[in-house]
């Protein structure tokens, strides 16, 4: 069993720091709308931001089936009192990618700027990767580039923006949003280890939460955003109001994180309540 355990804890560790790494790229891809923007080279930072979706999605990839064999073999092994504690953990690190791009959005930025310069003089993404790893000075590049790109984050010009009242509606719905996409395929998950016979139902109940948040966010926040970005291009709004909504984007994100911690339980219930539900019809 301290064999099994170890094991078991250094796959939930793993599950963690991909769930850090897959948050943490989410969040950082908001700079490259801000890079875009100072480039005026929205297209081309487009092409970079869909790169770091194809990384998030790739630890998600690796992601998803250990957590799934991590949960069979709690229930198998009876341990599925301990699935809540793990459960929370993943969540934390969730907070703790978000959190840590946070901090290096400032940064980023520049990074986007070089890469996006980059990208225009290659003409293509593979020519762009294969200049930056056949160059032999590639690492000290990679290390001059970041001294001069770190930022400090501000959070000054939140209290700036003009249309207050909307962006704390912004901000409440990126919270709503983020906690319900934090949890919604782990409280399934969950509702699925407190009733095994209905494991593969529960679990596609994580659909109807992540499509309510789904809603919300194609609806309400994405439009906003998509708003201030192109004002911003045209002139008709200032450059740090696009960095305010940003800032208004990942706090929201990082909030919604720990909101999770609370709504985990409730989702689950919601889940579990659905699944017995449809076990009637």
């Amino acid at each position: 069993m301290p064999v099994t355990g170890s094991f078991e804890a250094d796959r939930l560790l793993l599950i963690c720091l991909l769930t850090g790494i897959i948050h943490m790229v989410e969040t950082l891809s908001y700079s490259a709308r801000i890079a875009g923007i100072r480039t005026r080279r929205l297209y081309l930072a487009s092409s970079l931001f869909s790169v770091l979706v194809l990384l998030a999605r790739t630890a998600n990839l690796i992601q998803a089936p250990l957590l799934g064999l991590f949960v069979d073999k709690t229930i198998i092994q009876g341990n599925t009192a301990l699935l809540e504690d793990a459960i929370r953990s993943i969540i934390f690190s969730a907070t703790l990618g978000s959190l840590t791009a946070a901090l290096l959005i400032p940064t980023s930025i520049y990074i986007f700027i070089y890469l996006i310069d980059l990208l225009e003089k290659s003409e293509s993404m593979g020519v762009m990767l294969l200049r930056m790893i056949n160059t032999d000075e590639f690492f000290k590049k990679i290390h001059h580039r970041l001294e001069k790109s770190v930022r400090r984050p501000r959070l000054s010009h939140l209290l700036l923006l003009k249309d207050k009242i909307f962006v704390k509606r912004i901000l409440l719905l990126t919270i709503l949003v983020a906690s319900i996409n934090t949890t919604g395929v782990l409280s399934s998950i969950y509702a699925g280890a407190l009733l095994p016979d209905y494991r593969l139902t529960a679990s596609q109940m994580s659909g109807v939460l992540n499509g309510f948040s789904t809603i919300l966010l194609t609806f309400f926040i994405d439009p906003y955003a998509s708003l201030v970005t192109d004002q911003v291009m045209v002139g008709k709004r200032r450059a740090w109001e696009l960095h305010a909504m940003v800032t208004c984007l990942v706090t929201g994100k990082i909030l919604g994180t720990i909101l999770g911690q609370l709504v985990f339980l409730p989702c689950a219930q919601f889940v579990l309540k659905a699944t017995t539900l449809m076990q009637k019809l």
